[in-house]
């Protein structure tokens, strides 16, 4: 197999992407998995003659899951795009460590 070379190096925006994409997908690949658990666990009692209680329990605890871990993805994603833009729009040159204090303390 021959890889194939870029032809321009890796920036942290395509990294960035990668992540992006790659979490988008296992968070929609998670949340099928989930509904289909749904699906199944409700088929299985619903021929095994259950009571609705069983049904509803079962479906509540994946649209808590289902929705539980998409929003934490999209928490998570919009805090790390908020810290990397804070940091980015620092300036490098300064140093900010609240140190305002002038140097010779009154005596």
């Amino acid at each position: 197999m021959k890889l194939v070379a870029r032809s321009r190096p890796t920036t942290d925006q395509d990294v960035d992407h990668t992540r992006a994409w790659t979490g988008l997908w296992v968070v929609v690949c998670g949340d099928v998995a989930i509904a289909l658990a749904a699906i199944f666990g409700v088929v299985k009692i619903s021929n095994g003659g259950a009571n609705v209680g069983s049904t509803v329990s079962i479906l509540t605890s994946a649209f808590t899951a289902v929705g539980t871990m998409t929003t934490a993805y999209f928490g998570i994603r919009a805090i790390s795009n908020t810290a990397q833009h804070s940091i980015a729009s620092h300036p490098t040159g300064s140093s900010d460590t609240g140190d305002d204090a002038p140097s010779d303390p009154p005596r």
